[in-house]
C-alpha cells in the first residue's frame, strides 16, 4: 500500500505538469490525488474519507485530517499543502510554513497514538520562497530545499517523539519553479 500511495503522488505530478488540468486549491489537489489512487486499485478494496475528525484529542484549532485511506483494515493518513499565488499576491508564507510543521507533527501523533499505519505529507507550490533559503526571514519553520526539519516545537503539546525529515523539492531550477509547480518529495511518518 505504501508504494501505491507514493506512486499515485508521482502519477499526479506527471499528469498535472503535462496536461492542462486546472488546480486552484488544496481541495482540488486532494480530490485529484484520490482519483489517481483509486485508478491504481481499480476502485476496489479501498476506502477514502475526506476531512475526517481525527485530531479531537489534541489542542489544535483544526480537527480535520485531509485524507484517510483504509485498505486491508489498515489506515493511512495524508495531509496536503498547496500554497499558491493568487490575484491578491503570495500566500501567507510565514503562517503556512508553521502549518506545514504542525501537519507533520499531527501525522506523527496519529501514528504514535491512533493506530495509523503510516502518515504522509504531500505539498506543491508555485512560490519560490518555500523551497529557497532566505537570510531575511525567521527560519524556525524552514521548508527550503535540502533543509532538515524536526518537530521540537510540537513535542510538548502533542506528546510525541521528535523525528527528523528533509525537505526535498522536485521541479525546481535556478531557484524557480521549472514548470507549473514545485513538488515536495513525500515526507513519510
Amino acid at each position: 500500500m505504501i508504494q501505491e500511495v507514493k506512486k499515485a503522488w508521482f502519477n499526479l505530478q506527471e499528469k498535472i505538469e503535462k496536461e492542462n488540468i486546472p488546480l486552484s486549491s488544496e481541495k482540488t489537489l486532494v480530490f485529484l490525488y484520490a482519483i489517481e489512487l483509486m485508478k491504481l486499485f481499480n476502485c476496489k478494496d479501498i476506502i477514502m474519507d475526506f476531512e475526517c475528525q481525527l485530531y479531537v484529542d489534541i489542542d489544535t484549532s483544526d480537527k480535520y485530517l485531509d485524507l484517510l485511506i483504509i485498505h486491508n483494515h489498515r489506515e493511512y493518513a495524508i495531509e496536503f499543502k498547496a500554497p499558491m499565488k493568487s490575484i491578491k499576491g503570495n500566500s501567507n508564507q510565514t503562517e503556512t510554513r508553521k502549518k506545514i510543521y504542525k501537519d507533520i507533527a499531527r501525522l506523527k501523533y496519529l501514528v504514535e497514538y491512533k493506530g495509523i499505519e503510516k502518515g504522509f505529507f504531500f505539498m506543491i507550490t508555485d512560490e519560490a520562497p518555500y523551497f529557497n533559503k532566505s537570510d531575511r526571514r525567521d527560519n524556525t519553520f524552514d521548508t527550503s530545499n535540502g533543509h532538515n526539519g524536526n518537530l521540537s516545537e510540537f513535542i510538548k503539546n502533542y506528546k510525541i517523539e521528535n523525528i527528523n525529515f528533509t525537505f526535498s523539492w522536485r521541479n525546481i531550477h535556478h531557484k524557480k519553479v521549472s514548470n507549473k509547480f514545485a513538488w515536495l518529495k513525500p515526507i513519510e511518518i
